[in-house]
C-alpha cells in the first residue's frame, strides 16, 4: 500500500473518534474491521500507534497547530489541521524508531506546499523557543520539552537538511532559508548580543523533607448485639424510666445531709408564676394550627363589573355574532327542513355512552386475562429456568473446544506471518539500488525547471517594470491638468428664472409665494378634519355604549346557562363513576371466583393424583401383606394427615397472626417517632424563642445604653455652649451680671424664709390632719 492511502486511513480514524460513544481501543478495532481488511499486520499496527500517539499528545500537538495556524495564517488551512498533528507527532516523538528513507517517501507522497510549512515551522528552533515552548511549560515539565523535544528537533535538523531544500524548491522553487542560514559562513552571521549570566552562588541547604504523615487506622465497628431487635418499644422506654428512677433516688440519698443555701430574694413576692401562665398560654395560643376561622368566608357575592377597553369590547361583540349567526342558520334549517339535530346529538350520546360502557367492561375483562397470563408466565418461566441452566452447561463445553481450535489457527497464522515479512524485507532490500536512481534523476529535473522558473521570473519582473513607468507618467500628466484653475461663479438675480427650458419653471420669489398658499390650504383642511374626527368620536362612543349593554345582557344569559350545563355535567361524571365503581367491584368478583375455581380444580387434581398414588401403594401392601395390617396403616395415614391439617391450620393462623403484630408493631413505632419529632418541634420552637427573646432584650439594653450616651453628649455640649454663653455675657456687660447676682441671692433668702414658715404652720397642726 501506497503511503499516501495509508495516511488517509489515519485521518478518516482520528475525524472518525468520538469519546462518548467509544473507547479509544475499541474504536480502533471497528475501524480497522470496516475499512483495513486488506492491509498487512505491520500497516495495522503503524494506524493504532499513530492513533493513540495522536490521543495521547492531544493538547500538547493543539498547541502546536494553533499557532502555527495564527503566525502562518496566509499559508495554511484549518481544514488540513489532522494532516499536520500526524506528522508533527511522527518528526517529534518517533523519528527515532523511523528509517529516514520511509519518512522521506511518506512525505514526498503528500502535498508539497503543506510539508514544506510544516517542516520550515517545526525545525525553526528560534520560534519554538520563542511562541510555543512558554505554552508547553505550562502542561509538561520543562527539561522534557527542552531536552527530549527541542533537543530532539536540533538533533534531526542535519539529518533533514536535504528533505528541507527538496520540499522548498517544490513549493517555492527557492531554497531553504533555514538550510541557507546553516551553511552561510560565521563571519556572515549577524554577532549574537552578550548574554547575561546569573552569579555562581553557593545554593542553600534544602530543607529536610516532612516524614510522612502515618496511616489512619481503620475503626472497627463492635458487632450489633443480638439483644437489641428483641425488645419492643415500649419496653426499652420501661428500662429507661426505671433507670432513671434509680439514678434519681441515688442522687437524692447523696445529697441528703447537704444543707441548701438560702437567698433573700426568694423570700420576696413576686408575680413570676403569673408571667409564666401569661407567656405559655400566648405561646400555645400561636400553636393552635387548625383552629377554626374566625370569620367565615362569605357564600353569596355579587359579581364585580368588569371594565373593558374598545378590543374586548369589539372582540365580544364579534363573538356575540358569530353565535347570534350560528343560532339563525339552525332556525333556518328548522324551518327549511322542518326538523332538529337534537335528537341526532341525543342518540349520539346515548350510543357514546354505550360505548364507554362496553370499553370499560373490556378493559376490566382484559385485567381478568392479564391476572390469569401472569400465573401461566410464572410457571413458564421457572420451566425455561431449568432449560436454560441445562443450556448454559452444554455451551460452556462448546465454549472450550472452539477456544482450542481458535488458539491453534492463531499459532499457524502468526508463523504464516513471520515467513512472509523475511520475504517483504528481502524484497525491499533489492528495491533501495532502484529508487535512489530514480531519485538522483528527479534531482536533476528539479534543478533544470528550477533555473528556468527564475528565468521566467526576471523576465516577468521587466515587463511590469516598465509598466510601472508608465503608469506613472500618466498620473503626473493628469495631476498637472487639474491644477490649473477654471472659473465657474456668476451672480445670482432670485426674480429670475435658471434657464433650463423646464416645465413650471420658477423664480425663488414665486417659489415663496406659491409656499404661502399651500401652508393656508393645507391649515384649512386640517381644521375640517379635526371636526371630523370629534364627530367620529362621538359616534364611536355611543356605539361602544351600545355594545356594552348587549354584551352585559348576552353573558348574564350565558352564565345562566353555563350554571345549568355544569350542574348537568357533574351529574352525569357523579353517575358515570357509580357505574364504573359497580363494574370494577363485579370485575374483581369475577377474577377472584375464577382465580379460586382454578385453584381448587388445580388442588382437586393433585388430590386426586394423590388418591391414586396412595391407592396403588394399598393395592400392593393388600397384595403383599394382611388386610387387618393394610386397615391399620390406612387408619393411622388417616390420623396422621388430620395431624398434619391440623398444625397446619395453626401454623396458618400463627402466620397471620404474626402479620397483624407486625404490622401494630410498626405502627406504633411510626406514632412513637411522630410524637418524638413532635416534642422535638415544639423544644426547638421554644429555644428559638428564648433566643430571639434574648436576643431582642440585648439590642434594646444597647439602644438604651446608645440613647443614654447621646443624652448625656448633648447634656454636655449644652452646658459647654452654656457656660461659654455666660461667660462671653459677663465679659460683654458687667454690669447687668452683677445685677443677677444680687437679685438671685434675694431670691434665696426669700425662698429660705418662706420654708421655714412653711415648717413651723405644719409643727402647730395636729398629728391627724398632718397625716
Amino acid at each position: 500500500m501506497r503511503y499516501q492511502q495509508l495516511i488517509t486511513h489515519v485521518i478518516d480514524l482520528i475525524k472518525s473518534y468520538n469519546p462518548i460513544i467509544l473507547t479509544p481501543d475499541s474504536h480502533c478495532e471497528q475501524y480497522i474491521q470496516e475499512n483495513c481488511k486488506k492491509l498487512f499486520d505491520t500497516e495495522i499496527m503503524f494506524l493504532k500507534q499513530v492513533f493513540s500517539g495522536v490521543q495521547r499528545y492531544e493538547e500538547f500537538l493543539k498547541i502546536l497547530t494553533k499557532t502555527m495556524f495564527t503566525l502562518l495564517s496566509s499559508t495554511t488551512n484549518r481544514n488540513d489541521a489532522t494532516l499536520y498533528q500526524i506528522f508533527s507527532y511522527l518528526i517529534l516523538f518517533r523519528l527515532d524508531e523511523l528509517p529516514y528513507n520511509e519518512f522521506k517517501k511518506m512525505v514526498n507522497e503528500q502535498d508539497p506546499v503543506k510539508m514544506n510549512v510544516l517542516l520550515q515551522f517545526l525545525f525553526d528552533i528560534d520560534k519554538i523557543i520563542t511562541h510555543i515552548k512558554p505554552q508547553w511549560i505550562e502542561i509538561y515539565d520543562p527539561q522534557f520539552i527542552q531536552e527530549n523535544v527541542i533537543g530532539g528537533l536540533e538533533q534531526h535538523f542535519p539529518m533533514m537538511k536535504d528533505l528541507l531544500s527538496s520540499l522548498s524548491s517544490r513549493a517555492t522553487g527557492k531554497q531553504s532559508e533555514l538550510v541557507q542560514e546553516d551553511e552561510r559562513p560565521e563571519s556572515a552571521t549577524k554577532k549574537q548580543p552578550t548574554k547575561t549570566m546569573p552569579f555562581k552562588l553557593s545554593e542553600t541547604k534544602k530543607k529536610a523533607e516532612p516524614p510522612p504523615p502515618p496511616k489512619p487506622e481503620l475503626y472497627k465497628s463492635k458487632p450489633v448485639p443480638n439483644n437489641l431487635n428483641k425488645k419492643t418499644l415500649q419496653q426499652i422506654e420501661e428500662d429507661n424510666k426505671l433507670r432513671y428512677e434509680q439514678s434519681k433516688k441515688k442522687v437524692q440519698e447523696t445529697y441528703k445531709d447537704a444543707k441548701q443555701f438560702e437567698f433573700k430574694t426568694d423570700l420576696r413576692p413576686t408575680n413570676y408564676e403569673t408571667v409564666k401562665k401569661e407567656v405559655e398560654d400566648t405561646l400555645n395560643q400561636q400553636l393552635q394550627f387548625n383552629m377554626k376561622i374566625a370569620k367565615p368566608a362569605p357564600v353569596d357575592l355579587e359579581t364585580a363589573e368588569i371594565k373593558l377597553n374598545a378590543a374586548a369590547i369589539l372582540r365580544e361583540e364579534m363573538l356575540l355574532k358569530k353565535k347570534q349567526e350560528i343560532e339563525r342558520e339552525r332556525v333556518k334549517n328548522l324551518e327549511v327542513n322542518l326538523r332538529d339535530s337534537g335528537e341526532f346529538e341525543e342518540w349520539k350520546r346515548q350510543q357514546e355512552e354505550q360505548e364507554q360502557i362496553a370499553r370499560m367492561e373490556h378493559q376490566q375483562q382484559k385485567k381478568i386475562e392479564m391476572e390469569l397470563a401472569r400465573e401461566a408466565a410464572m410457571r413458564a418461566q421457572e420451566e425455561k429456568f431449568k432449560e436454560n441452566r441445562i443450556l448454559a452447561e452444554k455451551m460452556k463445553v462448546e465454549a472450550e473446544e472452539r477456544l482450542k481450535e481458535r488458539q491453534e489457527l492463531q499459532q499457524e497464522q502468526v508463523a504464516y506471518k513471520k515467513q512472509l515479512i523475511e520475504q517483504i524485507m528481502e524484497a525491499d532490500k533489492k528495491v533501495y539500488l532502484q529508487v535512489e536512481k530514480v531519485q538522483e534523476k528527479n534531482k536533476q529535473i528539479a534543478e533544470d525547471q528550477k533555473l528556468e522558473m527564475a528565468r521566467m521570473l526576471e523576465l516577468k519582473r521587466q515587463e511590469d517594470e516598465q509598466i510601472r513607468i508608465k503608469r506613472e507618467e500618466l498620473i503626473k500628466q493628469i495631476r498637472e491638468l487639474e491644477r490649473q484653475p477654471i472659473k465657474r461663479t456668476k451672480g445670482y438675480d432670485p426674480t429670475e428664472t435658471m434657464g433650463y427650458g423646464l416645465l413650471e419653471e420658477m423664480s425663488l420669489a414665486e417659489l415663496r409665494d406659491r409656499l404661502e398658499i399651500v401652508k393656508a390650504e393645507r391649515k384649512a383642511e386640517e381644521e375640517d378634519k379635526r371636526k371630523e374626527i370629534v364627530t367620529q368620536k362621538d359616534e364611536y362612543l355611543s356605539s361602544m355604549q351600545r355594545k356594552v349593554q348587549e354584551i352585559k345582557a348576552h353573558r348574564q344569559a350565558e352564565s345562566q346557562q353555563k350554571d345549568m350545563e355544569r350542574e348537568a355535567k357533574r351529574m352525569k361524571k357523579q353517575k358515570e363513576e357509580d357505574m364504573r365503581k359497580k363494574i370494577r367491584e363485579e370485575q374483581l368478583l369475577q377474577v377472584q371466583n375464577k382465580i379460586s375455581n382454578k385453584k381448587q380444580i388445580k388442588s382437586a387434581e393433585e388430590q386426586r393424583i394423590a388418591a391414586e398414588v396412595r391407592e396403588t401403594k394399598l393395592r400392593q401392601q393388600y397384595m403383599n401383606a394382611n388386610k387387618a395390617m393394610v386397615e391399620m396403616k390406612a387408619w393411622k395415614s388417616q390420623q396422621d394427615g388430620l395431624e398434619r391439617e391440623i398444625k397446619n391450620r395453626q401454623n396458618e393462623k400463627l402466620i397471620v397472626q404474626e402479620g397483624v403484630e407486625s404490622v401494630n408493631l410498626r405502627e406504633r413505632k411510626i406514632l412513637a417517632e411522630q410524637a418524638k419529632r413532635l416534642v422535638k418541634a415544639k423544644v426547638d420552637f421554644n429555644q428559638a424563642y428564648d433566643h430571639d427573646l434574648k436576643t431582642a432584650y440585648q439590642m434594646n439594653d444597647q439602644l438604651h445604653l446608645e440613647e443614654a450616651e447621646n443624652r448625656t453628649q448633648m447634656h454636655n455640649i449644652q452646658r459647654e455652649w452654656k457656660e461659654e454663653h455666660t461667660k462671653n455675657m459677663i465679659t460683654r456687660d458687667e454690669y447687668k451680671q452683677k445685677i443677677s447676682e444680687i437679685s438671685l441671692k434675694n431670691s434665696k433668702k426669700k425662698y429660705q424664709t418662706i420654708k421655714q414658715d412653711f415648717s413651723k404652720q405644719l409643727e402647730q397642726l395636729p398629728s391627724a390632719q398632718y397625716n
